[in-house]
């Protein structure tokens, strides 16, 4: 499990918890089957394989197509050719959006390395004011404005979230779900 330190004094303990957290969430789902993979609450919602790479996708278009950070084959890592969500257009969808392609365990964990590690550089080199800095992103609703610190406590949440409905869905299936 990856320890982080980061420049920014005090915030060594919230940002090793992220990093703690995400440690559990490849623990439970390193080693798991296709099958596994594809269990689900109901047959309307995401199976894990896609939630785990909805929590991946997103890091990566936050901080590369948001702020501009990271290794564009990381972001590229998550374009998809086809998807089967009607309506959606095709520059807006991710792994998630294309269930004739699940993804493999192996590929699941390189995903989240890969994010990680280009959050893990930004949160080493940022400062406290850089976390204010404010970002625009363009919406169908109109222009939102959004600063990094924002951005960074909606992709903790987001983990959160979306780490314990993978957790619930392979404990209901009576797979080892997240050792908390």
């Amino acid at each position: 499990m990856r320890r982080m330190s980061t420049s920014t004094p005090g915030s060594e303990t919230f940002y090793d918890g992220w990093a703690h957290y995400q440690g559990l969430v490849l623990d439970a789902l390193r080693d798991l089957t296709p099958e596994q993979l594809g269990l689900r609450t109901a047959p309307h919602q995401w199976a894990v394989w896609q939630l785990a790479g909805h929590v991946a996708g997103s890091r990566a278009y936050w901080f590369h197509d948001v702020f501009g950070e990271g290794d564009p084959a990381t972001r590229d890592l998550f374009r998809v050719a086809s998807t089967t969500v009607p309506d959606l257009p095709l520059e807006d969808a991710g792994w998630e959006d294309d269930e004739d392609h699940p993804r493999s365990a192996a590929e699941i964990v390189q995903a989240f390395d890969r994010t990680w590690t280009m959050i893990e550089e930004c949160l080493r080199r940022w400062t406290p004011d850089d976390l204010a800095v404010e970002f625009t992103r363009e919406r169908r609703s109109g222009t939102e404005t959004c600063t990094r610190q924002w951005v960074i406590w909606h992709l903790v949440e987001h983990d959160l979230h979306h780490g314990g409905e993978i957790s619930q869905i392979l404990g209901s299936h009576g797979v080892p779900a997240l050792n908390l």
